[in-house]
């Protein structure tokens, strides 16, 4: 939870003018709930704000909800595999927001003079009063809980309002970004708030004020935008202009045709709070290709269409707002907690041999798109899984048969697992024949197909034979009849898989007979010439087909 500190002092410029005890913080959320809000706490950070412009540092705009007629166009901005919306965010290793909470810092004297901006100011702080309880009315802002960062998610058991302040110096009528960010700095330490990865500082700015590119009609120069989020080194903070200057173009009657003057302000609003819950400082979650984050990604389809924006009911009352991308759900989506499932490819049955490396790539994923965490039970001695990769890598040192089972984990606690048996056989040895050349897997390949001759020995892994249960194996592959065409048929290695095709018999005369047609291995015509493919024949008790034990 956050520690706000409010020190009662003389009423300077720099003072605080309104004053709360954390007793009367606990009954203001009482009374919130009941929806009765507690009044502004009016402020003048004007000599604080000064002394801030001088060490200020922000990051860069994030999420911008985009004027009507100015969004980009999807095909010049989706990444090349999909077309947007359908495209999925994707984490890029910062943080999210687990128990986000939201600061109303509305800037300018204007907010407690006008009644149509006090008007504006009221229909903001019912909104976001309402957020953030997942138990009761709001099943919109649970859509977030999907996406986790290193250390958990997004959680919503109650409210995220926490109150609302009126600095009432005069901002300047274009703020940069680094004034916005020092505004939301100078804030957070006068205000005493802590916490400050988890807070959301919306800054407000009065009528008449046009913040980096906002779409007000007295504004001039590129004006595209009704508001973003950034972020200083400390906090979170969201931009948000007086969007009544800019009309039906920052979504004024958007959903509410008749009534909907506000509807700008839940709507810009409530994307830039999604946007900065999964993105805080722009390095969470969004779409590579496009930039778009979960409050963005749906901002082009029409109001009132499947997945467009729409009235959420808050203690009885509507508020326009946008759907949310769900990576769950693949889509834009109006409410709802997602369930998160994981899949996990089972490999299938694995063979291997003492001191053979092995490379093994376990495929997997989260249907929220979530970083999953890998781990086995049972690995053959000397192998281990990668925690992050869920590649199992390593050099067999123990010839048995091991029973694995590996599991990934989502950021949710959501598990998946498989099982599957490795096999793993004794060191193999050569195999020679009556011309003194070995049985040899040609340029040790373990590709399926891959042809078995003979060559000269040289003590590579290509001639390190096993004889287990009737299978010749190298490499991890079994020698097989793959054509089964009877005499003269050539030898391959392939996936050891059991059959009639990869059994066989050695006899005390040294021939290898193949269960699947009793024909024997045979170097044919009793060739030394390197890289002559072996094949089965007649077995005759030839010199051709007396071949060693491994």
């Amino acid at each position: 939870m956050f520690k706000r500190i409010f020190a009662v002092v003389a009423a300077t410029s720099l003072g605080v003018l309104g004053v709360t005890t954390a007793a009367q913080a606990q009954a203001q959320g009482h009374a919130r709930l009941a929806g009765h809000l507690n009044g502004v706490r009016v402020i003048n950070l004007h000599r604080a704000f000064e002394a801030q412009l001088a060490r200020i540092k922000v990051g860069k705009i994030s999420g911008i909800v985009y004027a009507r007629g100015h969004q980009p166009r999807a095909a010049a901005t989706a990444a090349a595999s999909c077309t947007e919306p359908a495209c999925p965010v994707t984490w890029h290793n910062g943080p999210v927001q687990h128990t986000p909470h939201v600061y109303l810092l509305f800037w300018g004297p204007n907010w407690g003079t006008d009644p149509n901006q006090a008007a504006s100011e009221t229909y903001l702080k019912n909104f976001f009063s309402g957020l953030g309880d997942g138990q009761t009315q709001d099943n919109w802002s649970t859509i977030t809980a999907q996406y986790a960062d290193g250390t958990g998610f997004p959680g919503f058991s109650g409210l995220v309002y926490e109150g609302f302040f009126n600095d009432v110096s005069t901002p300047p009528s274009n703020p940069t970004l680094f004034q916005l960010g020092a505004e939301a700095d100078t804030f957070v330490q006068t205000q005493g708030i802590t916490g400050l990865a988890d807070a959301q500082i919306v800054v407000a700015t009065q009528s008449g004020i046009c913040p980096p590119g906002f779409a007000g009609s007295a504004c001039t120069g590129s004006r595209n935008n009704c508001g973003f989020h950034s972020s200083t080194t400390n906090e979170p903070f969201i931009t948000l202009p007086y969007l009544l200057d800019a009309g039906t173009t920052c979504f004024e009657n958007f959903v509410n045709t008749t009534t909907g003057t506000n509807d700008g302000w839940s709507i810009v609003g409530g994307a830039e709070y999604a946007d900065t819950i999964t993105d805080p400082f722009s390095t969470a979650w969004y779409d590579s290709g496009s930039g778009f984050e979960v409050g963005d990604k749906c901002a082009a389809i029409p109001a009132g269409s499947p997945g467009g924006a729409f009235n959420l009911m808050l203690g009885g009352q509507p508020y326009a707002v946008r759907t949310l991308w769900s990576n769950a759900a693949n889509g834009c989506v109006q409410t709802g907690a997602i369930q998160d499932s994981i899949t996990i490819t089972s490999p299938g049955t694995q063979t291997g041999s003492v001191g053979t490396n092995v490379n093994l790539a376990i495929q997997g994923s989260s249907a929220a798109g979530n970083p999953l965490t890998w781990n086995a039970a049972g690995l053959p001695n000397g192998l281990s899984i990668n925690p992050s990769t869920g590649t199992v890598t390593g050099t067999p040192t123990v010839a048995a048969t091991f029973a694995v089972t590996v599991s990934a984990t989502d950021k949710t606690l959501v598990k998946k697992s498989v099982s599957f048996n490795w096999i793993i056989n004794a060191a193999g040895k050569p195999i020679t024949g009556d011309r003194g050349k070995c049985l040899d897997d040609s340029g040790a390949s373990t590709s399926n197909g891959n042809k078995v001759d003979i060559w000269s020995c040289n003590g590579t892994v290509a001639q390190e034979w096993t004889f287990v249960n009737g299978a010749l194996s190298v490499r991890g592959k079994c020698l097989d009849d793959a054509s089964q065409g009877g005499a003269g048929a050539p030898l391959e290695i392939w996936t050891c898989n059991g059959h009639r095709a990869q059994t066989w018999t050695h006899n005390s005369n040294g021939e290898y007979v193949l269960a699947l047609n009793g024909l024997c291995l045979t170097d044919p015509s009793a060739s030394s010439v390197n890289g002559t493919q072996v094949v089965v024949q007649t077995c005759r008790n030839y010199a051709d087909q007396h071949w060693t034990l491994p």
